[in-house]
């Protein structure tokens, strides 16, 4: 008996031992690419921005996205560049605010640069750069409509498909009517011909809508003196990359560098688009200045 028991216990032992060393030999799990590596192997930098989002990306005369965030786009290819000694191929492709989390998490481009808010929800899937600008969500609409928020209460108000808007006017102005809308550039074609009563985003976009329409006289922003919710804006970057999020947020932070006393590339960056001389006079509020400061100060 017992030596019956020695065998079964031997055979026991060789198998989990022959189980052990299958296990071993098994190859290790295949690590994905990061992004400089791929950029490294490939010469390929693919980013992607909103072409709808004026003066932060948008499509100029000769169809080219241009705007505030593909100019901070293209210093983070520059400095690819110097990382590498070589030339790297920037693709810059249109997102809209619907695709634009799937695609940097699915990996069909590297980074995305618009008007993106970072949310809780939104990092499950991917992670984000530290800000680079901030502003409000308002709602635009004629002065024959409203002109107090209680106003709006029944009216149609039109939010961009994938943004944040409808959860903030949810909770800001529950009493409005949200229509969903495609893209910003058809929710104002829907605005000026009456199909919506209003048009809600973040104020600086909406006040470039209608810097160039007719009805630019005819509009009021609703609050008129603040915000609805003050929103950070960040570059959205695939999960658990921490080399290609730690890059993007040393360029992000060299640019930004002086920007509370309003100096330094940022403050240049910045005057182009919003500037006296740019698509929409839009001073850098101090508040906002100080909150950009303070978002790269574990940075240094």
């Amino acid at each position: 008996m017992r030596q019956q028991l020695a065998i079964v216990r031997s055979a026991c032992w060789g198998m989990a031992m022959a189980a052990t060393l299958a296990l071993l030999a098994l190859p290790d799990p295949v690590r994905a690419e990061e992004v400089l590596e791929r950029i490294a192997r490939t010469g390929v930098f693919s980013a992607g921005t909103r072409a709808d989002a004026l003066p932060f990306a948008y499509r100029d005369g000769k169809g080219r996205l241009v705007g505030f965030s593909v100019d901070l786009l293209e210093q983070i290819h520059q400095r690819l560049e110097q990382r590498f000694g070589r030339p790297i191929d920037m693709q810059l492709r249109a997102v809209t605010a619907s695709n634009r989390i799937e695609w940097v998490a699915s990996h069909a481009i590297d980074i995305e640069c618009g008007i993106t808010t970072p949310t809780w929800k939104r990092e499950e899937a991917v992670d984000f750069s530290i800000p680079f600008f901030g502003n409000g969500t308002r709602i635009m609409t004629l002065r024959s409509t409203a002109t107090q928020l209680n106003e709006l209460r029944g009216k149609r108000i039109g939010v961009a498909a994938g943004a944040t808007t409808a959860n903030i006017l949810g909770q800001h102005a529950p009493d409005v009517i949200l229509v969903e809308v495609p893209d910003m550039d058809t929710g104002f074609r829907m605005f000026e011909q009456g199909e919506i009563d209003g048009l809600a985003n973040v104020g600086v976009v909406l006040r470039a809508q209608v810097e160039t329409s007719p009805l630019k006289s005819k509009v009021v922003l609703l609050p008129r003196t603040e915000e609805l919710s003050y929103e950070s804006m960040v570059c959205i970057l695939p999960q658990n990359d921490s080399a290609w999020r730690a890059f993007v947020n040393s360029v992000l932070a060299d640019l930004l560098n002086g920007v509370d006393q309003y100096r330094g590339a940022y403050i240049e960056i910045y005057d182009r688009w919003f500037g006296p001389r740019g698509v929409i006079y839009f001073p850098l509020d101090y508040k906002v200045a100080q909150r950009l400061a303070a978002a790269m100060i574990w940075l240094k």
